[in-house]
């Protein structure tokens, strides 16, 4: 993976050979005595005891390895982050209620029937179970902003989870959720869009979803809204309780105004004559 995201062979090896972490490399190589208990447990079983050995064996120490509801979410955050998990821990622990249970939530599901984890008790019955894929990436991106990087992942699964209901029979399927146009911004890139721009997540087949950027002025006419949900990543500036907003206070002027309707949004151009304050967390919305 890290070589093949060269576009050469020559360079592609090059990299592999001198630029590969050497902790990445020594965790990768240390996971495999893991792989060796398939045969004698579960794969969620096997998956939880190296998600504890790799927070037991962090440096430096964070402590007796977390239980009860959000266990999961913290593990697995915390190596998603990789150097920056202190950051990513706090930000966790601060986050809105309804934020967190839905990282809680969604991070606790196995995507395999009839299997759970044993050290969390989040309510995770049903699927699919949602691989957000460059989730870490868009996390280590925006270390300088753990909570809005944290609110802009919930709501991807958020979102993709009003795509795909969770049902019983679905257990035991997984969705890949790929997030590779916002890995490479910062939150607040994220919320530097031209009026009439949107983030939304679109379903494109019945395993997969992606994140993309769209107009509302130029494209809605085409937009599919049965297979779409609209990001609403201008909250990620207020996801901590007392935060205060420095996005969303007129920044960008906007001259576009969605309506909804019973069938899809549609959009008409407005004029504005000064600074607006969002209120509902959409970027377009006056």
């Amino acid at each position: 993976d890290l070589a093949g995201a060269e576009p050469c062979p020559q360079e592609g090896c090059e990299k592999f050979v001198l630029k590969f972490p050497q902790k990445v490399l020594s965790s990768f190589l240390l996971s495999f005595p893991f792989v060796q208990h398939l045969s004698t447990k579960t794969e969620t079983q096997v998956f939880e005891d190296y998600l504890q050995w790799r927070w037991s064996t962090h440096e430096p120490a964070l402590g007796p390895a977390p239980r009860g509801e959000g266990a999961i979410a913290r593990l697995r955050l915390s190596i998603m982050a990789q150097g920056c998990h202190e950051a990513f821990l706090e930000a966790y622990e601060e986050l809105m209620p309804e934020v967190r249970q839905t990282l809680d939530t969604e991070l606790a599901r196995t995507g395999i029937s009839g299997q759970a984890y044993d050290t969390d008790s989040a309510d995770a019955q049903g699927g699919p179970a949602f691989l957000v894929y460059y989730a870490p990436a868009l996390l280590q991106r925006n270390h300088a902003d753990a909570p809005g990087s944290l609110f802009v992942l919930a709501e991807v699964l958020r979102q993709a989870r009003l795509l795909w209901a969770a049902e019983t029979g679905n257990a035991g399927e997984t969705v890949t959720i790929m997030v590779d146009a916002l890995k490479e911004l910062t939150v607040e890139g994220m919320l530097q869009l031209n009026p009439g721009e949107i983030w939304a997540l679109h379903r494109v087949s019945s395993k997969s979803a992606q994140v993309k950027k769209l107009s509302m002025l130029k494209d809605q006419d085409t937009l599919d809204w049965n297979s779409m949900r609209v990001l609403t990543l201008s909250s990620a500036d207020n996801v901590i309780p007392g935060r205060s907003s420095t996005i969303l206070q007129g920044e960008k002027p906007v001259c576009g105004l969605v309506l909804v309707t019973d069938d899809a949004p549609s959009i008409r151009e407005v004029a504005m004559l000064g600074p607006y304050t969002g209120c509902c967390g959409l970027s377009f919305c006056l």
